[in-house]
């Protein structure tokens, strides 16, 4: 009777643990934002409190001093809640989640989101009322957020745009008809933009010159040393915003870089079957997705103190792509 009552237990016990061994590999799969605490080596799945079927577009991350924000198309925004580790659903109108919410920012305690068809909206009280901020747009089709020198700016689909918050309209800084801008930094005293018609670098005077017309650029970012240009096949780098050079080497071939971030000299870029890292002396990057689904697109890469976070849109390679190196 003892021998059978162990074996009862024994199969409960075991049960339980391929049970639960089960369930971890399933919150491993559906993750889609993931947290890198302290330079350590393990991806952490932070996606408690966001639905299951969710989509996360470019630049839809954003950092303050004090909050993670994620804009998800299908249902609004969520701010990270760190105390209880889950993601808290911020209330967002029927209309702005209509025009296919892109990208996000915080600013100054505001909330702001982008969309493809209806512009800018924001909100300084977390969602209780949002108001449409599309004064001085040309274009309505908003690419991305980027924030400097405390001035918050915003890359469109004719051009690249500063935010008056005396007149609380859009200045444009630099655009022209059809310049698709898809990231900005900004590098050594001057702005450099990456657009579908090359990179546009602003002279000491103001003036624009287009440095490198040949390219059609994804993203652009930057550190002290040097300017990191993305392609749609190739990482560029460059330390004069003049020459540039591949840094292509152990990326996946022919496959562009969503982001790049340097912090305390490790440089990260996520690509479409993970994130890789390398340091400034070396010339070949290496992957760093341990605890990542695998073929997990990192199509956002963001800064939070010493929290690396990461989110993907695509659960898959798309048919075609290849990750050969």
């Amino acid at each position: 009777m003892i021998k059978f009552y162990l074996l009862i237990f024994t199969t409960f016990i075991l049960n339980s643990c391929n049970s639960q061994t089960s369930n971890n590999l399933k919150e491993v799969q559906n993750g889609i934002v993931y947290f890198l605490y302290n330079h350590g080596a393990n991806w952490v799945n932070s996606s408690n409190g966001l639905p299951d079927n969710i989509r996360i577009g470019l630049g839809g991350i954003a950092t303050s001093k004090q909050e993670i924000g994620v804009a998800t198309k299908d249902n609004g925004v969520y701010l990270y809640n760190f105390k209880n580790k889950v993601w808290d659903s911020i209330p967002t109108d029927k209309h702005i989640i209509e025009g296919n919410i892109g990208a996000l920012a915080i600013y100054e305690s505001a909330i702001f989101v982008g969309t493809q068809f209806k512009g800018v909206f924001y909100t300084t009280d977390k969602g209780k009322n949002w108001t449409n901020l599309n004064n001085g747009l040309k274009d309505l089709t908003i690419r991305r957020f980027c924030e400097f020198n405390n001035i918050q700016y915003v890359c469109t689909n004719d051009g690249f745009y500063s935010f008056n918050k005396i007149s609380k309209n859009w200045e444009l800084e630099f655009g022209q008809t059809s310049l698709q801008t898809n990231g900005a930094t900004f590098y050594k005293g001057n702005f450099y933009l990456a657009t579908n018609k090359g990179i546009f670098s602003q002279q000491t005077d103001k003036s624009w010159i287009n440095s490198s017309p040949q390219f059609s650029m994804h993203n652009i970012s930057s550190d002290k040393n040097q300017l990191y240009a993305m392609t749609y096949n190739e990482l560029l780098f460059s330390t004069d915003g003049k020459t540039w050079k591949s840094q292509q080497s152990g990326l996946p071939k022919e496959l562009y870089t969503f982001n790049v971030l340097n912090h305390n000299n490790l440089i990260l870029a996520g690509q479409w079957d993970g994130i890789y890292k390398k340091d400034n002396n070396e010339t070949k990057w290496e992957l760093l997705s341990q605890g990542l689904p695998t073929k997990f697109a990192v199509t956002n890469l963001k800064m939070y103190n010493d929290i690396l976070i990461i989110s993907t849109s695509e659960r898959k390679l798309k048919e075609g792509l290849t990750t050969e190196k």
